[in-house]
């Protein structure tokens, strides 16, 4: 005790001070050891919020594969589409019409090509979409005679804009196909408005599917913009500012883009 008074002296520190500082550190300490560890709930927590984060697989068919070419029309039958549009020569129509006139000229284009290459497989489909999807011709040979048919079943726009949905529906129906070629053409004037978001869809099948199914996204009457994520999902996207144009693009993207690949492919 003396030798510890002195050198509390030396140090210019009193021995009440230093007392207080021991009992400090060592309620510090055991307070320590006593309290839960915020580390380790916090590791255990995280795993739980990364899966509910994490984006939910898409149940696809599993067909079996085999040489053909598959091609999913999905087209946008949402209220807006009633809305008009300028047309060759400056002439006004309602954009829904302007997307019929062009699907008539894929449909007959599709029943001469069919005739010209018969050792060729090549399934079309058609869907509408506005707030829910609707299959108007399923993926399948196409018949010429059925044109004005599948065109006739179009319904009249209303409704919201549903393309996640879309995109899903039309993934389903191509690995439904089992065609080792699949290609969605999507026509649309507007953001979705109705269920999931395209994007989030399309980024959820191409990982999936390792990006087998080629979009042809034809924005019509709207910027191009407003669906930049698909050159992301192996994915095309172009503007049609008139009915026209409209059909220029797709006349162009099914012809010569599509169907040129399915007439060189190998039947080996």
């Amino acid at each position: 005790m003396i030798l510890f008074s002195r050198n509390s002296r030396r140090s210019g520190k009193p021995i009440g001070v230093i007392i207080f500082i021991i009992i400090i550190l060592i309620v510090s300490r055991s307070s320590r050891r006593n309290t839960p560890s915020t580390n380790s709930n916090t590791s255990r927590q995280t795993p739980t919020a990364q899966t509910a984060a994490s984006p939910k697989q898409i149940d696809l068919p599993q067909a079996e594969q085999r040489l053909c070419t598959a091609v999913m029309i999905l087209l946008d039958t949402s209220g807006s589409m009633e809305n008009s549009v300028s047309a060759a020569g400056g002439e006004q129509g309602a954009k829904s019409e302007f997307a019929r006139q062009a699907l008539k000229q894929i449909f007959d284009y599709t029943a001469t090509w069919q005739k010209s290459h018969p050792d060729k497989v090549l399934l079309v489909g058609l869907s509408t979409f506005s707030s829910a999807v609707t299959t108007q011709y399923a993926l399948q040979e196409f018949s010429g005679v059925e044109t004005n048919q599948i065109l006739a079943q179009v319904p009249r726009p209303a409704g919201g804009t549903a393309i996640g949905l879309a995109l899903q529906s039309g993934y389903e129906a191509l690995y439904q196909s089992g065609c080792v070629r699949k290609h969605i053409i999507c026509i649309t004037d507007g953001e979705n408005t109705s269920g999931p978001a395209p994007a989030r869809v399309a980024r959820q099948l191409y990982q999936q599917t390792g990006g087998e199914v080629e979009l042809h996204f034809i924005a019509f009457d709207i910027s191009a913009r407003y669906f930049s994520f698909v050159p992301e999902v192996s994915g095309h996207v172009v503007e049609a500012a008139s009915g026209a144009i409209l059909q220029q693009q797709l006349s162009y993207i099914y012809e010569k883009q599509i169907l040129a690949e399915a007439q060189v492919e190998s039947s080996n």
